[in-house]
């Protein structure tokens, strides 16, 4: 719970309290006063969210008993049963907000402070796909998050995503919860700020693509844990497969269902050609923003063109996007390093998956994408690699926690959300080895950076 919801909440354990402890209720309009300047102050300072009604009713409910209470005495019966049922109320009362809280993305643990910019790029050589009008050419928004100058007057911190107003009920209603479930995430700061002006010198580049119905702000723990430690990210919204992206020009998209219709609802053949159309859509974003650098100050991305090294670029990504990410670093040059959590390598196409890998290349599994065809595939582009290749295995994590899914609740677990190994426990697995692959293959700081990783729950496994 945040500050002021706190403070509500002890007000009305005051509330209730008071009179089971001393036998009698404060003066008429004392409790009252108390629980409208708290619900007021929480309003204002904080912002409502839907968890909050029953806290809200808890304390509508008290300050109408102190009103209109006219006996202001209470005998040891009437207050053990008070003090019983009241604790009973306040603590249904207060279960939701505690167990949907307001998100709240750990610090990154680089000196760097955090820049970030979003601009929309058109590739006109590539024909849009998916939407009601396929055909135009392929448009899509990415974000850049680079180390910034530090200023006097540092502007707020943007939300965990810009776009939460149709991002949040988008991921919800895709998870199967009411379109208003994820609403609280909008109070969520990240720790980057707008429009900041970039840290001088050249810094290496990662670039991360999201999976079906994700967000480029997906992993944005990792992206930040990256950019505070001196590296320039850029990430996209794979237009028509992000759940939801906005437009340069306000236009709202979701995902586009046909881009990867249910397996369950289509032939095995339909589904294949529509997932790979997928991840080759997904890997033509990702050449598109490469060579949108390549055109340096002349490109939609002159903003951060000077401060990136475009000989040292990583790419990673995140099922379909990690998928993207192989298939673009077994053909484009420009990679130096590639990473994949739970990559879906399924939809590349024959051809791609007989080029060998060049590139050193860190995959990490859920438990439940190990042992599977998937995997298998994985494998053998693994075992076909000519450099080295980490096969890494995180016992207790499922799909969702290579995501900030295992953020949104203390329970996400029993909500079916995540896996069993808990936030605190996946977030810095996967941060860590983020982190640590690219500084070996991308700063070139040894490889002490992923030897000194040791955590119980993962495996690893080196292919050389």
């Amino acid at each position: 719970m945040r500050r002021f919801e706190l403070v509500l909440a002890f007000v009305a354990v005051f509330a209730i309290g008071w009179p089971v402890v001393f036998g009698v209720r404060p003066r008429r309009g004392i409790v009252a006063g108390l629980l409208a300047a708290a619900v007021v102050v929480q309003l204002y300072v904080e912002g409502f969210r839907w968890q909050m009604i029953p806290l809200y009713m808890a304390a509508v409910a008290l300050a109408a008993g102190d009103v209109f209470f006219l006996d202001r005495t209470m005998e040891w019966p009437t207050r053990i049963v008070r003090g019983l049922l009241g604790v009973i109320g306040l603590a249904f009362a207060s279960a939701l907000p505690l167990v949907l809280p307001v998100p709240e993305i750990p610090p990154p643990s680089g000196p760097e402070h955090i820049g970030t910019y979003s601009v929309m790029l058109t590739d006109r050589s590539r024909d849009e796909l998916y939407g009601p009008r396929p055909g135009g050419p392929r448009e899509f928004m990415v974000q850049v998050w680079y180390p910034a100058q530090e200023t006097d007057e540092q502007a707020e911190p943007l939300p965990w995503s810009e776009d939460w107003e149709v991002v949040a009920p988008a991921i919800s209603s895709n998870l199967g919860f009411p379109s208003w479930f994820l609403d609280q995430t909008g109070y969520t700061l990240s720790h980057a700020r707008p429009n900041l002006a970039p840290a001088p010198g050249a810094f290496p580049l990662v670039i991360f693509s999201h999976d079906w119905q994700g967000t480029r702000t997906g992993t944005l723990n990792q992206i930040e844990q990256l950019v505070s430690n001196g590296y320039v990210v850029i990430a996209p919204d794979h237009t028509y497969v992000a759940a939801a992206t906005v437009l340069a020009e306000g236009e709202v998209i979701h995902d586009d269902p046909a881009a990867l219709p249910d397996p369950g609802n289509t032939d095995e053949t339909t589904y294949q050609e529509a997932s790979t159309q997928l991840v080759a859509t997904l890997t033509g974003d990702l050449v598109s923003i490469l060579a949108e650098l390549e055109e340096g100050e002349t490109g939609e991305l002159s903003a951060i063109a000077p401060t990136v090294d475009l000989n040292r670029i990583g790419i990673y990504g995140y099922g379909a996007g990690g998928g993207a990410a192989i298939a673009t670093c077994l053909e484009h040059e420009r990679c130096s390093a590639v990473l994949g959590t739970d990559p879906w390598v399924e939809p590349l196409t024959e051809r791609e998956l007989r080029i060998d890998m060049t590139k050193p290349a860190l995959y990490m599994r859920s438990d439940e994408w190990v042992d599977t065809a998937n995997d298998a595939l994985l494998l053998g582009i693994a075992g076909r690699g000519t450099t080295v290749t980490y096969m890494i295995g995180i016992e207790g994590a499922s799909h969702n926690d290579f995501t900030m899914m295992s953020l949104i609740s203390p329970i996400a677990p029993q909500l079916g959300l995540t896996g069993p190994i808990g936030a605190d426990r996946v977030i810095p697995i996967v941060d860590n080895y983020v982190l640590g692959f690219f500084d070996v293959y991308l700063l070139g700081t040894g490889s002490a950076a992923l030897d000194s990783i040791a955590f119980p729950e993962v495996t690893v496994n080196v292919i050389e």
